[in-house]
């Protein structure tokens, strides 16, 4: 029982330091000392971790069964809302105070990715493009725009006010779902005629809230741009599109 007693508070003690760290510390960049019954417990799979932890063993974890000190973390790696972490996102929590203690690893040595992960890294690269005005490497709070700006706080999981590409890499990995969802009603709307429900967010590749000429090729909409584009910026925001639209509407 007192051994018990002990380990419990050495694991809450770990958790404490794991949480303090990722949530309020102000030294950014630099790996924090960490106990090593704390590494070895980060450095396991995702499929241990949840097989630790995962009492009522449905193979999840809710935010109940993760250790108290872990659980205010929780609504962070939650990325799709279902009030528990699958093998994935318990991969990416691991993964993120991995990185915070320095427990990463070297990845210089690692192959350039190939196939959807190059992809992936395209989109990352053209959303620093896009967003990241200072050039340093990620995207701000007030740098965000779109969908980055209305998710900013759950992607933002090491809570410092900054994107980094690790962040941002399941970002992009649903923006590529979506454009290849959104490929696939542009091509049925093509055959069918119809576009009285077209999709904004699934025309818009790059998730920056305006479309352009490229975007729309192939589209029913490409030939109407320029009647789209009522402020002749070259691009189409929300609102115009949506202008467009109940335009088309009355005339039915």
């Amino acid at each position: 029982m007192c051994r018990f007693l002990i380990g419990a508070l050495a694991f809450s003690l770990m958790m404490a330091l794991t949480l303090a760290s990722v949530q309020g510390d102000d030294t950014k960049g630099e790996p924090k000392k960490v106990p090593p019954a704390l590494a070895q417990m980060l450095s396991g799979s995702a499929e241990n971790f949840i097989k630790r932890f995962d009492r009522n063993k449905d193979g999840y974890l809710s935010k109940n069964e993760l250790p108290p000190r872990l659980a205010p973390l929780f609504d962070k790696f939650d990325l799709n809302g279902d009030d528990k972490l699958d093998k994935k996102e318990v991969e990416e929590m691991l993964q993120i105070l991995r990185e915070r203690f320095g427990l990463a690893g070297d990845k210089s040595s690692k192959t350039a990715p190939t196939g959807d992960a190059k992809q992936v890294e395209r989109m990352i690269d053209n959303l620093l493009e896009r967003m990241d005005t200072n050039k340093d490497g990620k995207i701000s709070r007030e740098e965000a725009k779109g969908p980055l700006a209305n998710n900013f706080d759950r992607l933002d999981k090491n809570m410092d006010g900054y994107l980094d590409r690790s962040e941002l890499r399941p970002a992009a990995q649903r923006m590529l779902a979506a454009q290849a969802n959104g490929k696939g009603k542009r091509e049925a709307q093509v055959r069918t005629g119809d576009v009285q429900q077209p999709d904004f967010d699934a025309l818009d590749n790059d998730a920056d809230g305006r479309l352009t000429r490229a975007e729309l090729r192939g589209t029913p909409f490409a030939d109407l741009f320029d009647e789209i584009d009522t402020n002749k910026d070259g691009k189409i925001d929300r609102k115009e599109f949506e202008a467009y639209l109940r335009k088309q509407a009355e005339k039915k």
